[in-house]
């Protein structure tokens, strides 16, 4: 049941039912039963083992979230629409993360389920990295490797944004920028030499994966979780030193992306006003994002307390956005900022609610990593990389609005899992680690006699 899991792990988070729908037209009943296959072994650990189903706080919150969205969704315009909106919310994530939650209840399947996700990330980085060698829009890699836009550079070359199985590179940036601490983490517990280079170089995948989206919002998700990192101390600062030269590096060999993630400086000025040319003069994509939120916030404002209505955002902004101004486009437009969706779409109480279920896992994975401290290296770092991935997936939503909810929602199941994972006896712990010190002594002996 563990390679199970794993593979299934693996399977929705390479995105390949939803390749297999979209791009080979398989139908929609195969790609959702992948992901709904993760029940098959906690049916195993209910009928066979007679373990009962866990269902912890975090998955009671968001039940209660769930909830509060339907009763946003009957008070709205379109209320069998945004039901809809709810109904993929119940299953691509809170039954996703109660199915994981479960299917992981020892160290080892959470450790197996850590390397699955950390090898799906992997592909997709060799993916990308194939692509920028051999012709990006000549090679989609049967879906695998697709396109969300390009750039030209002064002498008119093209760079396209590569976007992985996605589609939409801001995306496939996040979901890849979570996997490195994740993968960090594994380092820290990694049995051997042979398995830590495995790690390292996975790492290195993913982040030329997430680097050839030219993504700026997951570079500052990545700047801000570095005080988190250094305060769980996943991150030494001697380790940050060696951190920004090899971003420094990066950057110089990729001049496309330098300027974007300068312009998030620029761009920062103009909207404090320290600049005469205001947003005048900011890149067409920045300023129609910032009416995009301006319009979420209107919304927001006009229904505070159960909001718009689930979905619904969307078909606002052509209204609100000729009100608040800016770079206004024609037809339906996202929020680009899960928070203001949330607000904008469920008003003050689903946003709350969705509040308590983020407060309610960090609580879970950080008593994990304080628990698995002194008494179990490999449970720790995984429990530091999963509490950074938290972190880096909410940042990044300050940029993008709610879809693809099935990546966070992997997170909250991972998390919720080795948030119950049982604490090791200190004196249990401490008596392991003589023995296997011992052990090793015994054989470096033996093999100089």
């Amino acid at each position: 049941m563990i390679a199970l899991t794993a593979g299934l792990l693996f399977l929705v988070y390479l995105n390949v039912p939803a390749v297999a729908v979209r791009i080979h037209g398989a139908p929609f009943m195969l790609g959702a039963a992948v992901p709904m296959a993760l029940a098959l072994p906690v049916l195993h650990r209910m009928l066979v083992r007679s373990e009962p189903l866990r269902v912890p706080s975090v998955m009671i919150a968001a039940v209660v979230m769930l909830l509060l969205q339907g009763l946003s969704a009957l008070a709205s315009d379109r209320p069998l629409e945004s039901l809809g909106h709810v109904e993929t919310w119940l299953i691509e994530g809170v039954v996703l993360a109660l199915l994981i939650a479960n299917a992981l209840r020892t160290p080892v399947e959470l450790r197996v389920a850590a390397r699955a996700l950390i090898a799906a990330g992997a592909v997709m980085g060799a993916i990308t990295l194939l692509q920028q060698a051999l012709g990006a829009a000549e090679h989609p890699f049967f879906g695998f490797g697709q396109l969300d836009a390009a750039m030209s550079d002064e002498g008119g070359r093209i760079q396209y944004r590569l976007a992985g199985p996605i589609g939409e590179t801001n995306r496939f940036a996040q979901i890849m920028a979570v996997l490195i601490p994740i993968g960090a983490g594994c380092v820290i517990g990694a049995a051997s030499r042979g398995a830590r280079a495995a790690y390292l170089a996975a790492i290195g995948l993913i982040g030329a994966g997430m680097a050839l989206a030219f993504s700026r919002g997951a570079i500052v998700a990545l700047v801000l979780a570095i005080p988190v990192a250094l305060a769980i101390r996943l991150l030494r600062w001697r380790q940050l030193v060696a951190v920004v030269l090899l971003g420094i590096a990066a950057l110089a060999v990729m001049p496309r992306y330098a300027e974007r993630v300068a312009s998030i400086g620029q761009l920062a000025v103009r909207s404090l006003g320290l600049d005469p040319a205001g947003l005048r003069n900011a890149d067409g994509a920045a300023r129609g994002r910032l009416t995009e939120m301006k319009s979420a916030a209107l919304l927001f404002v006009e229904h505070p307390i159960l909001g718009a209505g689930p979905g619904l955002a969307p078909y606002a902004y052509e209204e609100y956005a000729g009100v608040v101004g800016g770079k206004v486009r024609p037809g339906t437009r996202r929020s680009h900022n899960l928070y203001l969706q949330m607000a904008a779409e469920t008003g003050l109480v689903g946003l709350g609610a969705f509040a308590v279920v983020i407060g309610l896992a960090f609580r879970e994975v950080d008593r994990a990593r304080r628990r698995f401290e002194s008494t179990d290296r490999r449970l720790w770092g995984l429990a530091c990389g999963l509490e950074l991935a938290l972190v880096i997936s909410l940042t990044t939503s300050l940029f993008l609005h709610a879809a693809y909810i099935r990546y966070f929602w992997v997170l909250i199941g991972m998390a919720t899992a080795i948030g119950a994972q049982p604490g090791t006896p200190a004196l249990a712990a401490f008596l392991s680690r003589m023995l296997h010190e011992s052990a090793r002594h015994i054989r470096a002996d033996q093999a100089k006699a």
